[in-house]
Parts: structure tokens; C-alpha cells; sequence
């Protein structure tokens, strides 16, 4: 209902604007901790707005009015790489929260992240293929040239029979996430 709302006001701007995907933030708060299966929605897609509309969805893991000195809603700080290695991935527009790229030391991962997106082409329209939704992780093919891996379970692209063609792993951050590009 709330992916809803969100993408009734877009449609009510005649699809000329684009919103925070507040719904996949919500998400990200809880599927991080071990309950990746909000990951995806009945029909196998992406939740939140990214699942319906990702060419106007903003995605985000904190604003200045979440976070920052507000402190409402913040995401949760163990989280915050895996939370960005999720969204820099996925279709949308993904946002960096000034704060986080500038003082919370993650910038190096950030850097890395942002060069994997670049890499493999992922732009707001990508398509999504997710393979592991569970309370052990999850893991999606992203427009064809990247698989994500978030979680605690053995899984590399070798072990699905589905995903032809050469794999290198380009960032392994163990048990938070692993990203293979295709070769």
C-alpha cells in the first residue's frame, strides 16, 4: 500500500517526477537483519517504488531529514555498506547521503561501489533478475552484468545453473556482500 501511494503521486505529476523510494529504505531497515526475503514482492521483483518504477525512484538510506542531526529513522550504522552495496546496484537513482561520503569513513567502499554501478552499465532501468530471497541473503543479477550477493550463505556464480558466462569477483566484503561482474 505505501509502494503505492508513492507511485499514485508520481502518476499524479504525470510521471514527470521523480520521489524517495521510502518504501525500499523501509525494507533495507529489517531484510538487513537476516530477513532477506522482503526483497522481493510476489511477482519476483524488486520492493518498493524500484520494483514498479525505478526510472522515478530516488533510492536512499538516509536524508538530511533522517539522519544527520535529526536522527529520525537513521539507518542503522552496521549496516550502511551492505545497505549502499544494495541500492548502488539496483536500478533507481541512488542517492549518497553527504554525511556518510564525508564522515563516516566508508568513502573508499563508496568510491568502489559507484565504479562497480559504472562498470557494469546499471542505470535507472535496469533489469533485475533475483535468484535468493531468504533469511540467509539474497542474491540478484543486475542488467546482465553484475550479481549481488548479500548475506550469510555460500554462494558464488558457478553455483547457478542459470548464469551463463564468465564471472570475476570485484569487491568481497564476506558475510555483507560480494559483487561479480561479468567478464
Amino acid at each position: 500500500a505505501h509502494r503505492q501511494r508513492i507511485v499514485n503521486w508520481i502518476n499524479a505529476t504525470g510521471g514527470t517526477s521523480s520521489a524517495f523510494d521510502v518504501t525500499t529504505k523501509g525494507i533495507l531497515h529489517s531484510a538487513l537483519h537476516n530477513q532477506y526475503w522482503r526483497l522481493i514482492d510476489p511477482q519476483g521483483k524488486p520492493t518498493g517504488v524500484m520494483g514498479w518504477w525505478p526510472s522515478r525512484a530516488c533510492t536512499f538510506l538516509e536524508n538530511h531529514d533522517t539522519g544527520s542531526t535529526q536522527g529520525h529513522w537513521p539507518f542503522p550504522r552496521d549496516k550502511l555498506t551492505q545497505g549502499y552495496a544494495y541500492i548502488l546496484t539496483h536500478p533507481g537513482t541512488p542517492v549518497i547521503f553527504y554525511d556518510h561520503f564525508y564522515e563516516f569513513g566508508i568513502r573508499d567502499v563508496l568510491t568502489e561501489l559507484i565504479e562497480a554501478r559504472r562498470r557494469a552499465g546499471i542505470h535507472c532501468r535496469s533489469s533485475v533478475k533475483i535468484y535468493h530471497a531468504n533469511t540467509e541473503g539474497y542474491v540478484a543479477q543486475v542488467s546482465n552484468m553484475l550479481v549481488i550477493k548479500l548475506g550469510h550463505f555460500d554462494w558464488n556464480p558457478s553455483k547457478e545453473n542459470q548464469l551463463d558466462g564468465s564471472w570475476q569477483k570485484f569487491m568481497d566484503k564476506g558475510a555483507d556482500y560480494q559483487i561479480w561482474l561479468r567478464q
